[in-house]
């Protein structure tokens, strides 16, 4: 299909805002297809709609019988456009509050990235005409679910998004469980969790001037609580479990080089330290193993185990123990302790911390596609 964008808009009571916004979109991209889902706005939106569609071949109009959310009607688009060979998808809002400005600038990026995001929380962005109350709502919603999902996108909240089909068909529409607030954030995660390229540039998000808002606060609420649910559908590890199986990890490989060492050094009488080096490597290589399966796996991830990724292990682990030794022998030099073990388990536990946070932004770290 030559004109392979389509432009999404949900609408419920938008009589006000939808001609002039179809308008202003077709001279930005005069390329363009425009769908309004209606959800039977009482207004008479989709009449205003469907006067308009009959000297306007690239508008169309998807109504359904009731209310039943922004999540849906998207979704409802997306499943309409995709058998008619449309290639590149815009959501976006009907109350001007997405300026249809910017659409030029995502058709550029769209043609290098999978999806681009119009954000408000990176430099260049921001709202306009918000209570510093609602900003600080927004942005503090953005953030849980970034720190909650490990997930380095801005502006996972924010409804200003183009999609390519390929994006689209990795995400799994079926499987989207989001049925409010929270849908945006699920279809960015699974599109970066699942490895499309996401690209933000900055916007200026404007407040509506007509009509009135769709958001409540049980749909925010709601929103918050379903990140959880988000996060174990999709099957991702957040840094505090990654951390415990990576100490757990750890302990295994402590198991294994002190039985080694036992077995050759007690049992077998053979020299201490290149049977102690054959067991760090041994332990280490074990670790590297369990970490790349359990520790950092992420569902449908098929990495395979790396011989340089083993080798940037190895030399984690020797800093971590270069650390480890440290903050040991300066411990028991300026303090006066009961038990030098005591100053050894602080060695330890900040040569984990070492050893883990380069595994983890290193090593193991599996997404560089969010720019």
């Amino acid at each position: 299909m030559d004109n392979s964008l389509l432009v999404i808009i949900p609408t419920y009571n938008e009589i006000e805002n939808i001609v002039p916004l179809v308008e202003e979109v077709l001279s930005r991209v005069p390329s363009a297809h425009i769908l309004v889902v209606d959800d039977n706005s009482p207004d008479g939106t989709a009449a205003a709609v469907e006067k308009i569609a009959g000297n306007k071949p690239a508008l169309h109009i998807l109504k359904r019988s009731g209310k039943q959310g922004l999540a849906s009607a998207y979704i409802d688009g997306f499943k309409w456009g995709i058998p008619k060979g449309y290639d590149i998808f815009l959501e976006m809002d009907a109350d001007f509050s997405h300026n249809p400005e910017y659409i030029p600038e995502m058709l550029v990026q769209i043609k290098i990235h999978d999806v681009v995001i119009g954000s408000r929380n990176i430099k260049g962005g921001g709202v306009e005409g918000w209570s510093a109350l609602r900003n600080m709502i927004s942005k503090g919603g953005s953030l849980y679910s970034r720190i909650i999902l490990s997930c380095p996108i801005m502006d996972l909240t924010g409804g200003f998004n183009m999609w390519r089909k390929s994006a689209l068909d990795k995400i799994g529409l079926d499987g989207i469980i989001s049925k409010g607030y929270s849908f945006q954030v699920e279809m960015k995660f699974k599109a970066y969790h699942y490895g499309c390229s996401v690209k933000e540039i900055p916007i200026l998000f404007s407040d509506r001037k007509h009509g009135s808002s769709k958001m409540s606060k049980k749909i925010f609420i709601e929103a918050l609580v379903n990140i959880w649910t988000i996060k174990k559908n999709t099957g991702i590890n957040n840094a505090i479990d990654q951390f415990l199986k990576f100490a757990v990890t750890g302990g295994l490989g402590t198991v294994t080089n002190l039985f080694i060492f036992y077995l050759f050094v007690d049992l077998a009488k053979m020299r201490e330290i290149p049977i102690s080096i054959g067991c760090f490597i041994i332990a280490a290589t074990q670790n590297y193993i369990i970490n790349h399966k359990w520790s950092f796996r992420q569902k449908d991830y098929a990495e395979k185990l790396s011989f340089k990724k083993w080798q940037l292990f190895i030399c984690g682990s020797l800093l971590g123990l270069a650390i480890n030794i440290m903050v040991m022998s300066f411990i028991i030099k300026n303090f006066n302790l009961p038990w030098k073990f005591i100053a050894q388990a602080c060695g330890i536990a900040s040569g984990m911390i070492i050893n883990f946070t380069v595994s983890k932004l290193v090593i193991f770290n599996r997404r560089k596609n969010v720019n």
